[in-house]
């Protein structure tokens, strides 16, 4: 099933997780709706829920179900959920349950038609997101745009060139990378961002973790590359 309705479709993954998947999201969110832009948020599957009068309340998903002033029902935002903090391949072998990218896939062709859809993996690019595949194989299955977020900090060299090279063998095409820096204090001599420019013509962007005015320009030359 090929998803059209949407003019531009947007993955945001990871290099692993916890590295600022959701705060990048939601502060493109935030910027497109500014833009006057029509936008579906979706995160396919959601673990570590807290559970709340017997329902499951999504972390991540919560907050885009806030950003876009709860004009969307959260349980189209997002559809599985999950309470242990574990992968959601895991999740399901646990709870019993049988979730595949033709799963996902259906919910989104369920989903109002917007400018914009723009999905939040679960994990890294690598990580399982279903009983039968990674989060690579359901940007496969959507033909997105895709967007790697990686934090910026020792390591991130090895990493971003890690998820570069599996991207090249799916053949999947890849819009810019984001440097989050979530670290308060870096190690002296670091530079992650001009180091990369040196393997990777892709664009790659710095960002902020909580200053997201220090961001606002960031998100401007991405938004325009997406919508090329």
């Amino acid at each position: 099933m090929k998803i059209t309705k949407y003019k531009t479709k947007i993955f945001v993954t990871g290099s692993d997780t916890n590295v600022g998947k959701t705060y990048i999201t939601n502060n493109l969110l935030k910027y497109i709706i500014s833009q006057n832009y029509t936008v579906m948020p979706f995160k396919p599957v959601e673990t570590g829920c807290r559970k709340i009068k017997n329902k499951l309340i999504p972390n991540d998903s919560k907050k885009f179900f806030i950003t876009i002033k709860k004009t969307i029902d959260i349980d189209k935002i997002n559809p599985y959920r999950f309470i242990e903090p574990i992968s959601p391949n895991k999740a399901m072998i646990l709870s019993k349950k049988r979730i595949l990218i033709k799963n996902y896939i259906k919910k989104i062709s369920k989903l109002e038609k917007k400018d914009f859809l723009i999905v939040e993996g679960a994990g890294g690019l690598l990580s399982p997101i279903s009983r039968d595949g990674l989060n690579i194989d359901l940007i496969n299955a959507l033909h997105s745009k895709v967007i790697l977020v990686v934090e910026d900090k020792v390591g991130a060299i090895n990493h971003t060139l890690l998820n570069l090279e599996s991207l090249k063998k799916r053949n999947i095409e890849l819009t810019g990378i984001i440097l989050n820096r979530k670290l308060k204090v870096i190690p002296k001599g670091m530079d992650n961002l001009n180091e990369l420019k040196a393997y990777t013509k892709k664009p790659i962007f710095q960002t902020y973790n909580k200053q997201i005015n220090t961001n606002d320009k960031v998100f401007r030359k991405l938004l325009n590359l997406l919508v090329l």
